[in-house]
């Protein structure tokens, strides 16, 4: 493969791979202006987050496929193309509506960019480089991670929250346009087949029910309507096995390194966000910290994913990728585990240790993991793998976000965080973290199987 095609996808990849983290971990620094400006509920605000990842777990699978048909770098640049103009179009936005119907667009731009990302760089990149070229996108991403509160949160304080948008628009731009102008040629690697409309339809349904469902388990009728996701999963699963040309190949799962790769990234995933989420309470509630000064605290983690990252990914091209995956949750878990043991009196040192190594464990398990999975199926199949992945990854923060807010549910129900219950917030956060680390000790299970 020419090597200067290697570079331009690799250097595309770090942008896009920073652009989506940099937007989605700053926008949450914009939602109080923005709420403010427009006179919107904390459950619109709340919203907003939501229907990114709800578009998200939709799409990705659908256009991971469109990517194996109608051609990788096609969806791909389309997606681009999408995201840059939804961003531009937010900073001239009127209403909290308006700028909810485009946030719609521009998770769509970036379904379709993260859904054929992965299976283009195995398209460009043989087997024993992969591992390598992971561990530099991936990078991109904990830095997207680092510098999304910080720039983000500076950008809003001293130019407005529409001001982020242009900055997003400005490297969103640069992006399409590099990756137009250079990549001269498409990989299409299942001509003339089919997108399965109907299954794409089902499972969309499916997905919408559980996630919502299971993101407002509190009211009484959620129950019913997760029931109702999982029969039409179950639907979808039976036509698939029917159908000339499936949304997704059931085939696939015969592959241990697929199933189960996918299985773990979902966990490791979970706990990664989850522990974020669960860390800028602590700090900003029981510590008393600024929220960029919370920032800067939790970045220690994501410092640590861009020191590691592509150094695991060259291991993982030197070594079996799943001892690798493995190891990384073994250090994953055990980060988890410190924090539960945080206390007013040992926050300071202990959370730095446990920071560290949750940010290594993390930094070593991504890209490895990325390759166990891209690597355990056929190219003709590398946008759907790649799509399936990233849905993985995308439930897994829902999941993740969603035993956390239980937890609390439960704990706190839906009492305002005051002092005068930090105790029964205290409470909430070690028994979250609990679940975490036992969610995490179970991926460390699930990355030992292999073909």
């Amino acid at each position: 493969m020419d090597s200067n095609l290697k570079k331009d996808m690799l250097l595309v990849g770090i942008l896009v791979s920073f652009l989506t983290p940099f937007v989605r971990s700053s926008i949450n620094l914009a939602l109080p202006e923005l709420g403010n400006e427009f006179h919107l509920s904390a459950l619109f605000l709340s919203e907003i987050s939501l229907v990114y990842l709800l578009v998200n777990a939709i799409l990705y699978i659908p256009l991971g496929r469109m990517g194996d048909i109608y051609g990788q770098k096609r969806i791909f640049q389309y997606g681009l193309i999408i995201f840059t103009i939804s961003s531009l179009l937010s900073a001239f936005s009127t209403s909290g509506e308006m700028f909810f119907i485009i946030r719609i667009f521009q998770a769509t731009g970036n379904a379709m960019i993260f859904a054929n990302l992965n299976a283009l760089i195995s398209s460009v990149f043989p087997e024993n480089e992969r591992g390598k070229a992971f561990g530099l996108t991936s990078m991109g991403v904990f830095v997207g991670l680092i510098l999304g509160p910080i720039l983000g949160g500076a950008t809003i304080e001293i130019l407005g929250w529409r001001a982020l948008f242009y900055v997003d628009t400005l490297i969103g731009l640069i992006a399409a346009i590099y990756a137009i102008k250079r990549f001269k040629y498409d990989w299409i690697v299942a001509p003339g087949e089919k997108l399965d409309i109907l299954g794409s339809v089902l499972l969309g349904i499916s997905l919408i029910s559980i996630i919502y469902g299971f993101t407002n388990i509190s009211y009484p009728s959620s129950l019913f309507i997760i029931i109702g996701g999982i029969i039409t999963l179950s639907l979808f699963y039976l036509i698939q096995k029917r159908v000339t040309y499936p949304l997704l190949n059931l085939d696939l799962f015969k592959s241990k390194s697929f199933t189960f790769g996918n299985i773990t990234g979902f966990l490791n995933y979970g706990a990664f966000v989850s522990v974020g989420f669960i860390l800028s309470l602590y700090l900003q509630y029981l510590k008393g910290y600024h929220p960029l000064i919370a920032g800067l605290v939790v970045s220690i983690q994501a410092i640590m994913m861009v020191l590691v990252s592509p150094f695991a990914g060259k291991l993982a091209d030197k070594i079996a990728p799943e001892n690798v995956s493995t190891a990384g949750m073994v250090i994953t878990t055990i980060g988890v585990a410190l924090m539960t043991l945080i206390n007013f009196h040992n926050a300071h040192y202990l959370g730095t240790i446990s920071l560290i190594i949750f940010g290594g464990g993390i930094g070593l398990f991504y890209a490895s993991n990325t390759k166990v999975v891209l690597s355990s199926v056929d190219k003709k199949y590398f946008g759907v793998a790649s799509a399936t992945l990233s849905n993985s990854r995308s439930l897994g923060q829902i999941f993740g976000l969603g035993i956390v807010s239980l937890v609390i549910s439960a704990i706190m129900g839906q009492a305002q965080i005051v002092p005068a219950n930090y105790p029964e917030l205290i409470e909430s956060i070690r028994i979250s973290l609990g679940a975490i680390a036992l969610l995490s000790g179970l991926g460390i299970f699930t990355s030992l199987f292999k073909d």
